[in-house]
């Protein structure tokens, strides 16, 4: 099991210098009002990773510093080693901090450098620290359904989760089928004009070879009669009459073809000029052809024309290029029959969300009765607890009131109700319990939670607050009863809930020179008699004296059997 060890404090506040022990089961803190006892909690939070500020440090210092020694079980070791700060097999687990006058802090784990949010993580596992705020919480509807589900156990909290996770799916999908419905309007037009796009784009039947045929053909039949005067003139050039290019080719022909047998250069010149002369003659005939083919036409101008003005329309409404336009096809198509497959599709959405909302029932159901069965058995363990604490005929129970619909804390809202004496009726815990009566239900509610709980080291800070007399006596022996099973730390400024300590500090004022210092004390017996004394009249001596020793020996026989047994 881990304990907490040692809390060595420098330049806090007003105190110097202080190195306090402690001990197993309860240690009790006591001291004068302004002798530091809320430094001490303070001190101890720090080396946990709480919020420093440089007003902590003690004037005339410039750095404050707290260390925790803590012995580690092996589950924390173990936790230290994946982190990197792994402990020798005899070594105690160190955390510290650092805290400057410029305002920078340091922290340090095992001797090497650590985050304050390391420290607050270890010191979760540490220590439960038990403030007056928890005073304020205690009367949060939703700190007492966290107190419920935690008495539930692991069960009740897996549920829980479950419900807290449905919850935000069934949100999830009930918002995504809301945007759904509200964007119909936009939808519907969106894919009235994604249809009309995508049957233009079809209609036309575009394609980006045809733009350039097109192209071609319209510049052809612009330049009609320029073609044909050309094409003539080439025809005139190639044919048979005076000056033709086959003419000439052909009297070549011939007489290179006389000479032909006298060398083979000849040959060959011969040769070619009977293949210029046969080009000459299939170009001729091919200009002729293209001649007679070549006339204008207003029709195919004209229709020419008007598919290329098509095309540069789609081009302007859906992409620049004949590509872009074919593309934004596609994608219009696609819209419109996405939309097609709305209802479909919102139909599905309503299903999942149906299902998801039954789930949350469900869960949430299981949470109730879980709840329900929790609630009876804490009820009747708190209100055995109070009995104990001097309030023997209050009632206390844990209530539900239903919701409209479950929520991510389940259907019911969860409120502790308190009649603290016999004849009142039960109300809600703000309004039935005063300051001391509250204590006393923190208290038991504390005590019946410790086996539902981590075993991390308890700090009641000013548990005691409202109460005093016989009330002060019975949560003293409620503490003692608690730290069987932890350590407990309590700072009070009662008698009776010191005399059972198991390790009393005193925190003593002392006058220097420099100004007043404060000074943490482990007392042996006498010491304690003395300062229960203090604490009973504020004289160590005579009736005050005899007084605290009958506390003391009352508490250490209540403690005996226990003693004995363990």
């Amino acid at each position: 099991m881990t304990r907490l060890r040692r809390c060595t404090i420098e330049n806090v506040g007003l105190i110097a210098r202080a190195e306090v022990d402690i001990g197993d089961g309860l240690t009790v803190f006591t001291g004068e009002t302004g002798s530091g006892k809320t430094m001490l909690l303070d001190s101890l939070q720090l080396a946990l990773g709480e919020r420093a500020s440089p007003d902590t440090i003690a004037r005339g210092a410039t750095v404050a510093r707290v260390t925790l020694e803590v012995e580690a079980d092996a589950g924390l070791r173990e936790r230290f080693g994946a982190d990197g700060f792994a402990l020798d097999a005899d070594e105690d687990a160190i955390l510290s901090r650092e805290i400057q006058r410029a305002g920078k802090s340091a922290a340090r784990v095992n001797g090497r450098p650590a985050t304050a949010a390391q420290l607050r993580a270890y010191g979760e596992t540490l220590v439960d620290v038990v403030g007056q705020h928890e005073h304020q919480r205690l009367l949060s509807a939703a700190y007492q359904c966290d107190v419920l589900d935690r008495y539930g156990g692991d069960e009740a909290l897996a549920v829980r989760d479950r419900v807290a996770a449905a919850h935000a799916r069934a949100a999830e999908l009930d918002a995504a089928l809301h945007a759904h419905e509200e964007h119909e309007g936009r939808a519907l037009a969106e894919a009235e004009f994604a249809r009309f796009a995508a049957g233009e784009i079809a209609a036309a039947q575009v394609s980006a070879a045809e733009e350039a045929e097109l192209r071609e053909r319209r510049a052809y039949l612009m330049n009609a009669e320029r073609i044909a005067e050309a094409l003539r003139g080439a025809r005139d050039a190639l044919g048979d009459g005076d000056g033709g290019a086959s003419d000439g080719l052909g009297a070549a022909m011939a007489r290179l073809a006389a000479v032909a047998r006298y060398g083979g250069a000849l040959e060959a010149l011969s040769g070619r000029a009977s293949t210029l002369q046969s080009d000459a003659m299939e170009l001729a005939v091919a200009v002729t052809r293209e001649l007679e083919r070549t006339e204008f036409d207003a029709a195919g101008a004209e229709e020419t024309g008007a598919r290329l003005d098509l095309i540069e329309r789609l081009k302007k409404k859906y992409g620049g290029t004949v590509s872009g336009v074919l593309a934004a096809g596609e994608r219009f198509a696609a819209l419109a029959e996405a939309y097609d497959a709305r209802d479909e599709e919102r139909s599905a959405m309503r299903a999942e969300r149906d299902a998801a909302v039954a789930r949350l029932g469900a869960d949430a159901a299981a949470l109730t009765a879980l709840r329900t069965a929790a609630a009876r058995e804490l009820g009747g363990r708190v209100r055995a607890e109070l009995a104990m604490l001097g309030m023997k005929n209050a009632r206390f129970e844990v209530t539900f009131e239903p919701l409209d619909e479950p929520g991510p804390r389940g259907r019911e809202r969860v409120e502790f109700a308190l009649a603290a004496n016999r004849g009142e009726p039960l109300r809600p815990l703000a309004r039935a319990a005063s300051g001391g009566e509250l204590s006393r239900v923190l208290l038991a509610l504390v005590v019946v939670l410790a086996d539902r709980r981590e075993p991390t080291a308890l700090v009641f800070d000013e548990i005691d607050a409202g109460i005093g007399g016989a009330t002060a006596d019975a949560v003293g022996e409620r503490l003692s009863a608690l730290a069987r099973s932890a350590q407990v730390l309590c700072i009070t400024h009662l008698a009776q809930i010191a005399a059972w300590a198991d390790t009393h500090v005193a925190l003593r004022k002392r006058e220097t020179r420099g100004g007043t210092r404060i000074e943490a004390t482990a007392l042996d017996q006498g010491e304690i008699a003395e300062e229960v004394a203090r604490m009973l009249s504020g004289s160590s001596a005579g009736v005050a004296r005899e007084h605290a020793d009958v506390l003391l020996r009352e508490a250490r026989a209540h403690k005996a059997p226990r003693l004995r047994s363990a």
